[in-house]
């Protein structure tokens, strides 16, 4: 068998395997550990797993890993993230270690709507630019793939802004990204008193948008 890439030598290679579907319950705690495991890659997909003396027995790879004392596993996926944003709100972190409650930090113009503000002034390049530092801590933390949020635009035009500025991400480095629309995240300040028409633009103008 010939591959890619061999990874061998591992201290424990986790498969995480379940031939029967999804693990639930107990069964999650069974990781499908392999002791001084092995894996062949060929075509950017996983061809074979074992003992390193088993793949060495039978897969010619045209490069080798040598992961001798360390763990191999899946990269983790992180279904719910609000990647893309605009600004900071440390200073409200510090507010609430004072005392203050999230309605009293609103009430003074933070909490979402500070976020909503300054993500709406931004570029989708800007939105791109402020957060691949956090992708890239993310990668290197073991994420692969990442579900990656709107919501701090709120108006039709700054809510396809934040997910063009996800698809720019996704094409500048290697984590899978996942958009998902977001635009009923709060009601914007402008719909005030009329949360029913904010709901009526998501559903007759937002919706129909990002769809298209």
């Amino acid at each position: 068998m010939h591959a890619d890439l061999l990874i061998h030598s591992a201290a424990q290679l986790l498969t995480l395997a379940s031939p029967a579907g999804p693990k639930r319950g107990a069964a999650m705690q069974d990781l499908g550990i392999i002791e001084d495991g092995a894996v062949a890659v060929a075509d950017g997909g996983i061809i074979a797993v074992g003992t390193t003396a088993e793949l060495r027995a039978t897969v010619q790879a045209r490069r080798e890993i040598d992961a001798a004392g360390r763990v191999v596993m899946p990269g983790f996926v992180d279904p719910h993230t609000h990647l893309v944003f605009a600004g900071s709100r440390e200073d409200e972190f510090e507010l609430r270690l004072k005392g203050a409650t999230y309605m009293e930090i609103m009430a003074a113009g933070g909490g979402i709507m500070n976020t909503v503000h300054r993500t709406r002034a931004a570029s989708e390049e800007e939105l791109a630019a402020q957060a691949m530092p956090r992708l890239r801590r993310m990668l290197a933390h073991g994420t692969t793939t990442a579900e990656a949020k709107s919501g701090y635009g709120l108006t039709t035009a700054d809510e396809l802004k934040m997910l063009r500025a996800i698809d720019l991400l996704a094409g500048q480095q290697p984590v899978e990204l996942v958009p998902t629309f977001l635009g009923a995240h709060a009601v914007p300040a402008e719909y005030a008193g009329r949360a029913d028409a904010y709901v009526e633009l998501v559903i007759e103008e937002m919706l129909p948008a990002v769809a298209a």
